[in-house]
């Protein structure tokens, strides 16, 4: 019903079919209110008094100014982090710690440990917490079942973790289009099942892409197995990508949280801590609907891990922090066939994104004020964006341009997959319209208005090739600046047709396979937007299979 609740602990949902429901954005409100305490410091978990072998064991301290976080046993660090060794340290406040590290620091037979938990500040302070566990040395920590993570406020949990099932190995490739794949064993599972397939980041992959980055998970997807016929499964949908065996692909078992749903409500953080508001992890069918957050400590409802998730009809407003390191973002990451509609955000950072092998997701018909589109890393594929309006500036921490692809000289990021399309958006950026970092394969970037203030309309660069651009409004300010800039030879097979461009210098830089029938006119603010053959692929696609048009 109607009124301000207050929540002053972290929130999981670990069994499916369940709302959270208010009686509208406004009108319930929730303000979560999580703190660090008179110390600064706070043990997150276990949420008991007993260390078993399988415990989540988390410490939190405040993060103004922190530099170090540590757990000793007696004098002997057991874990530690510090800013100087971590470039993605962004807004860090907690430390998890492998419980096989503190008790090898006691004798067999001990039945307690106490934990000092340290965190050191710039200004040269450091603070201290302690904390006496009740060792159980057989058992099963109750917690563990879908683990709740320690950095959201409300979580709805779902179970993606390898190793409570096992990896099963592909025994033969898995090519674009198949729905079947033949394991090396079929172990432990049924018709029924969700799995996750799995591409290892291999050098010889890493080398075909030109990847640098050193880390992070590239080609992933969750498929429900239909049919078991010997060592080879038949799964719901088509593979996107190619999962071949000379990488080492692989699947195994999840457990997805499934049917529950956030509506109707708002809900403001009150302390700067490093916590997103919503999460969807490991969930399945899945959604928030006429949600409000207001200052999210991270990012406002996010989907990690998420299969045929939703987010509609929702309004984020701001974030405590968007200095960097995976903060203020709106979207998907290692998600699947989800759907983003009619949402409105302003002072985000990166919004809206996808990120981190997320495929087949849709963001549509919704509004982004002061942040930018984003590829944001990881061969991401065969995502929509359609009907989306984005304000794009730097104050916020985004890049300035209207959309962004990672490149795959970034370290931090690598390069984005193939088949990722652009319909009908309308985007303002004070840089660049729209930057392909590379490696990006057949795009179609139609029927879209780009409203450039400095820079190219649209750019690529290494190996971003067979991409169809066709009936965009481009305008650019610079006199200087082309509609169109293939900056290396390697981008190949690019058609550039039918676009209408307003002001700008040459109409393109480089060579493209077909450039043809395109109009330039004098440069004008707010030039007319395209009118594209139908106004949305998502609702011409669901027509045509059935589907009901969303709301």
């Amino acid at each position: 019903g109607p009124g301000v609740f207050h929540l002053d602990h972290r929130l999981a949902i670990k069994h499916n079919n369940i709302v959270l429901r208010g009686a509208g954005r406004g009108q319930t409100r929730l303000i979560f209110r999580y703190a660090m305490g008179p110390e600064g410091l706070r043990w997150a978990s276990p949420l008991g008094d007993e260390l078993y072998g399988n415990s989540a064991l988390t410490l939190q301290a405040r993060p103004t100014g922190l530099e170090r976080l540590a757990v000793l046993v007696g004098d002997t660090v057991v874990a530690s982090k510090a800013r100087k060794d971590n470039p993605h340290w962004g807004n860090t406040f907690s430390l998890s710690v492998a419980v096989s590290a503190v008790l090898k620091q006691v004798p067999q037979d001990a039945r307690t440990v106490t934990l000092r938990g340290q965190a050191t500040y710039a200004d040269g302070t450091t603070r201290e917490l302690a904390r006496t566990l009740t060792i159980q040395r057989t058992g099963s920590d109750p917690e563990d079942y879908r683990r709740a993570p320690d950095d959201a406020a409300i979580a709805f949990c779902g179970d993606g973790r390898w190793w409570r099932s096992k990896y099963l190995n592909l025994a033969a490739d898995g090519k674009r289009g198949d729905t079947t794949l033949t394991l090396q064993s079929v172990e432990g599972l049924q018709p029924g099942d969700w799995i996750t397939i799995q591409g290892p980041a291999t050098e010889r992959w890493k080398k075909l892409t030109r990847n640098a980055c050193q880390w992070g998970e590239y080609r992933r997807n969750q498929l429900r197995i239909e049919r078991i016929d010997g060592n080879q499964i038949t799964v719901n949908q088509p593979l996107r990508i190619e999962f071949p065996v000379i990488d080492g692909s692989r699947v195994w078992k999840i457990d997805p949280i499934r049917g529950c749903g956030i509506e109707d409500l708002s809900i403001e953080q009150t302390e700067n801590l490093w916590m997103t508001t919503v999460l969807l992890a490991t969930a399945n069918g899945c959604w928030a609907r006429g949600v409000e957050v207001i200052k999210c400590g991270r990012n406002p409802v996010y989907g990690y891990e998420a299969k045929n998730c939703t987010i509609a009809d929702c309004v984020f407003d701001d974030a405590w922090f968007k200095g960097g390191g995976g903060t203020a973002y709106a979207g998907w990451e290692h998600s699947y066939d989800c759907l983003m509609t009619d949402t409105r955000t302003a002072k985000l950072r990166h919004a809206p994104l996808v990120q981190w092998a997320a495929s087949g997701n849709v963001i549509r018909r919704s509004t982004f004020i002061d942040s930018d589109l984003q590829w944001h890393s990881g061969w991401t594929n065969e995502n929509l964006f359609e009907q989306c309006t984005v304000v794009a500036n730097t104050g916020n921490g985004a890049y300035g341009y209207g959309a962004w692809a990672s490149p795959p000289e970034d370290t931090a990021h690598g390069p984005n997959g193939p088949r990722n399309v652009v319909y009908n958006c309308d985007l303002q950026s004070p840089r660049t319209g729209l930057w392909m970092g590379g490696m990006n394969e057949a795009w179609m970037i139609l029927y879209n208005r780009f409203q450039v203030g400095s820079g190219v309309g649209i750019f690529a660069k290494t190996v971003s090739f067979d991409h169809v651009i066709r009936g965009n409004v481009i305008a650019v300010k610079d006199t200087n600046a082309p509609a169109l800039q293939l900056a290396t030879a390697d981008c190949v097979g690019i058609e550039f047709y039918g676009n209408t461009i307003y002001g700008g210098g040459p109409l393109v830089w480089g060579k493209p396979l077909v450039e043809k029938d395109n109009t330039r006119l004098a440069y004008q603010d707010n030039p007319p937007a395209p009118t594209p053959p139908v106004p949305s692929i998502y609702e011409w696609q669901l027509a045509r299979r059935g589907g009901a048009t969303p709301r």
